[in-house]
């Protein structure tokens, strides 16, 4: 007797069948998962929430408690800094007290649909300090767009600054109506990646550990990546980055307060490009806050790994001068 030949249709339903209980299986581990990767930040001291209001951001600690200052990181619009950033604070950690607070949405922060103006997220940060009972005043270090919000803090409440350490940091200036306007990132594939446990096999193979990070470190770099690229706050926050460049702009005050910029993409002065972005965009917006000084240190815009011991050195020698000042 002939078996009966499965027809296209049949073939179809148990293609999709078997897709549908893997994709479900990933699911049900991507649930088991994130709450094993949530104990595992907690356990190695990269998980600590915090409220500020409706929800929390993870405010990771570091460092001496009772050192020469309290430095405050705010990361540019990527996560993992924590972990990244950690080649090169290592050493200064032995003086100073390191606290990196996520953003809503960012490295284990709880996601928000909130407004992500310059104005709110800085009052998170605030407050996320305040209920963490960590009192000013605050070394701020900041990279990238993080140094916008950071901008935006020395210059509305400089009684809370000591010093303010900009890693290559964004540059702050007045924008047109038509160029603050940015496109809002489509985050619904990111969504539906993770939450189907595909961002858990996928994110490790397609990042690179390019900062030479052991094996635990990779994991947690990760894990706070993972956590990040899905929420809404990040895709919102995105939208609004010229919008708040500008506004940071407008609120930039003439202060006493000390601040480096550490120069590396328009670090090189033989280069015309360079030079002409410092005349034009760096200078105008240090100077509109005064009491600066500008160290050149020509490479890649995460020069704080590429050249973790040059920055260290920099921004050890700068702390150091700050702190003799004030002291006198």
């Amino acid at each position: 007797m002939k078996k009966k030949k499965k027809t296209p249709g049949k073939v179809f339903l148990v293609i999709l069948i078997t897709l549908v209980a893997i994709l479900l299986g990933l699911s049900v581990f991507h649930r088991i998962k994130l709450n094993t990767d949530i104990k595992y930040l907690a356990a190695n001291g990269y998980y600590d929430p915090v409220s500020v209001g409706d929800h929390s951001l993870n405010v990771i600690k570091f460092g001496n408690e009772n050192g020469k200052g309290k430095i405050v990181v705010l990361s540019g619009m990527g996560a993992g800094l924590s972990v990244d950033m950690r080649q090169m604070t290592k050493k200064l950690e032995e003086d100073y007290r390191f606290i990196f607070i996520g953003r809503s949405g960012w490295d284990g922060s709880d996601d928000t649909k909130d407004d992500r103006s310059l104005e709110v997220i800085v009052e998170e940060y605030r407050s996320a300090l305040k209920n963490s009972g960590i009192e000013g005043p605050y070394i701020l270090m900041a990279h990238s767009m993080g140094a916008v919000y950071a901008s935006y803090w020395v210059s509305t409440y400089p009684e809370e600054v000591q010093a303010f350490v900009n890693i290559d940091g964004t540059y702050v200036e007045s924008l047109s109506e038509e160029e603050k306007q940015v496109d809002s990132s489509d985050n619904l594939f990111y969504k539906i990646a993770v939450n189907l446990g595909i961002g858990d096999i996928l994110l490790p193979a397609l990042l690179q550990n390019d900062s030479g990070l052991s094996k635990d470190e990779w994991r947690t770099y990760c894990i706070l990546q993972l956590l990040s690229i899905s929420s809404d706050a990040s895709a919102k926050e995105g939208a609004c980055i010229n919008r708040n460049r500008d506004a940071a702009w407008n609120s930039l005050a003439e202060t006493d307060v000390p601040k480096l910029y550490i120069s590396a993409r328009d670090g090189n002065l033989e280069d015309a490009d360079c030079k002409e972005a410092i005349e034009k965009e760096l200078i105008p917006y240090l100077e509109k806050m005064g009491n600066y000084e500008i160290a050149y240190l020509p490479g890649s815009h995460f020069i704080y790994k590429t050249e973790p011991a040059k920055c260290e050195e920099i921004i050890e020698e700068f702390l150091g001068r700050t702190n003799s000042e004030t002291e006198n």
